[in-house]
Formats: structure tokens, sequence, C-alpha cells
């Protein structure tokens, strides 16, 4: 089941993922390749010190779940997948 965040949150999450999508566009070509690996690996390091290491392992299942069912986040508009944003 995926939950909504909460409409404050949510707008708040929106702002932090255009901000961070603008950053990567102005990386050099080099580096452009490499920002999804790079932040994959920032985001999971976050969600595990906000959660902890066995929340965040079943965070990312569900995302995982969700990715192999076709369902990509979109970048604009984030798939929750708890009843709040980690």
């Amino acid at each position: 089941m995926v939950f909504a965040p909460a409409p404050d949150r949510l707008v708040e999450l929106q702002r932090a993922m255009q901000l961070i999508a603008e950053a990567v566009e102005g990386l050099p070509d080099e580096c452009r390749d490499l920002a999804g690996n790079a932040l994959l690996n920032i985001a999971a390091e976050a969600v595990a010190q906000d959660v902890g290491c066995a929340e965040a392992g079943r965070i990312f299942a569900r995302l995982g779940d969700l990715l192999s069912r076709g369902v990509q986040p979109p970048m604009a508009d984030p798939i929750s997948l708890i009843g709040f944003d980690a």
C-alpha cells in the first residue's frame, strides 16, 4: 500500500526534488551519468540514519517491488513508500 505524505511535506518534498533535478542538470557532462548512483547512495545513507537500517531495508524493498512492477517514481511527483517520507 502506498500512502500520500502530508500536504505541507509533499510541497517541501516536491521543491527539494526540483532543486536536486536542476542541480543534476548543472553538473559537468562527465559527472551527470553518475548522478543517479550518487543520489541513490546519499539517499540510502540518509534514510538509514533517519529510520534505522531495518526500516530502510523495508522501504527500499517496497521501492524495489514498485520498480519491478514498472511503477517508476516521476521526477515531480514523489511516490510515498510509508506513511511519512523518510
